[in-house]
């Protein structure tokens, strides 16, 4: 049955949460309908609600901002580490002191969304991995994995992270051998730390679903005759959805095999539709990049704060990753040339929402420093040119 007039509301993740605590379980009706999907989110922000609404419900909302804040402030900490690595310590500390004021990590790390927590996470979880492959260890592997499974109850599509990790330590010090023993090691705990979910949800679907099932409802919502670049059309429960959507087939599939579906159609139009495949993907990973003008049709001065604000930061993020080419071999910088072109080949096919961005903020502010480096020395040059002139 359709509810014609009910629609995502954008916190999915609150709704499963009151689910979970008046006794329905983890269940979230598919948009607009009554039509109950079991695993249909990753697990881990709807508990984090519904534990904090148990612990409090009188002031829920603000224990989880106190949590974020928290975790968001060890992420600045994690990316001064990080951007140490392979920066001079001015520019590692000055990363790090940009990070914990970024205007949208700072609104984000208040924001019930768990795009904070990914954000805060990538950097540390690449400390991890930097760790694991300069120095080799199975401890050091397994802690790596243990945070890549942990993350991926989250975000799971970072788990996609690890078929480039064979190249980047092939490209470092550690090489081609050692580096996918290491990957191997790494997959191998993430998916053990997931295990208990994974047995649910194959409990719960007697399907293998390792996190979540929609992957394919973000795929095939961003790719067919009615997509946006900036937002799934699945998630509006309108007539859009109704033409893609058949919701006798959904009711009566198993959710796994119907997202599954999804998934095929979506390719299908990717491969049926190259060009404006390719038109699409160019114009996502600009969105993704830079920012996303249509945020401004609905939120004005956030979508001209962001244009502002990342119209700086991307120039200097280009030349300060054209300085990096520079750089010693390092396996640390390979590492995050590995995430960079991860999360630019997966968002690239998907609708870009503001909050995809903020994974690679903390990145881009590393990036952004020797591009300041390079201008600052550039006007040096210029200066000491013309005094030099002026004097002669």
């Amino acid at each position: 049955m359709v509810l014609r007039g009910e629609q995502g509301s954008g916190l999915e993740w609150a709704i499963v949460a009151r689910n979970i605590l008046v006794g329905k379980g983890f269940v979230f009706n598919f948009y607009g309908t009554q039509i109950p999907r079991y695993a249909f989110f990753p697990p881990f922000y709807p508990y984090f609600l519904a534990f904090a609404k148990s612990l409090s419900p009188s002031h829920w909302v603000g224990l989880v901002q106190l949590v974020q804040g928290v975790f968001f402030a060890f992420g600045a900490v994690w990316v001064r580490r990080l951007s140490g690595r392979f920066l001079r310590d001015d520019l590692a500390l000055f990363a790090g002191y940009l990070a914990a004021v970024w205007p949208p990590l700072v609104i984000y790390s208040i924001r019930l969304t768990p795009a904070c927590f990914h954000a805060a996470a990538i950097p540390g979880l690449l400390l991890l991995l930097d760790a694991a492959m300069r120095r080799p260890a199975f401890w050091r592997s397994s802690l790596a994995g243990a945070g890549y499974g942990l993350l991926a109850y989250s975000l799971p599509s970072f788990l996609g992270s690890l078929l480039l990790l064979p190249l980047a330590s092939g490209l470092g010090r550690t090489g081609w051998r050692r580096g996918l023993l290491v990957t191997v090691q790494i997959f191998a705990v993430a998916l053990l730390v997931l295990s208990p979910w994974t047995a649910r949800n194959f409990r719960v679907l007697h399907r293998f679903v390792p996190v979540a099932t929609n992957i394919g409802f973000n795929l095939f919502g961003s790719q067919n005759a009615y997509a946006s670049s900036s937002y799934n059309v699945l998630c509006l429960g309108d007539t859009t959805e109704a033409r893609l959507v058949d919701y006798a087939e959904l009711a009566a599939t198993n959710e796994a095999d119907f997202d599954g579906k999804m998934l095929r159609r979506g390719i299908s139009y990717m491969l049926d539709n190259p060009i404006q495949t390719a038109e699409r993907s160019l114009t996502r990973i600009l969105f993704l990049w830079w920012a996303n003008p249509h945020v401004a049709g609905y939120n004005f001065v956030e979508g001209i704060s962001i244009i502002i604000l990342m119209s700086f930061l991307l120039p200097l993020f280009l030349l300060g990753l054209f300085a990096s080419f520079r750089f010693p071999c390092k396996d640390s910088l390979f590492l995050v040339y590995c995430v960079l072109a991860w999360q630019t080949l997966f968002y690239m096919n998907f609708a870009v929402r503001g909050r995809y961005s903020l994974e690679l903020y903390p990145l881009m502010i590393m990036f952004a420093m020797p591009g300041c480096g390079v201008i600052v020395e550039l006007v040096r040059q210029k200066a000491s040119a013309f005094s030099e002139a002026v004097g002669g």
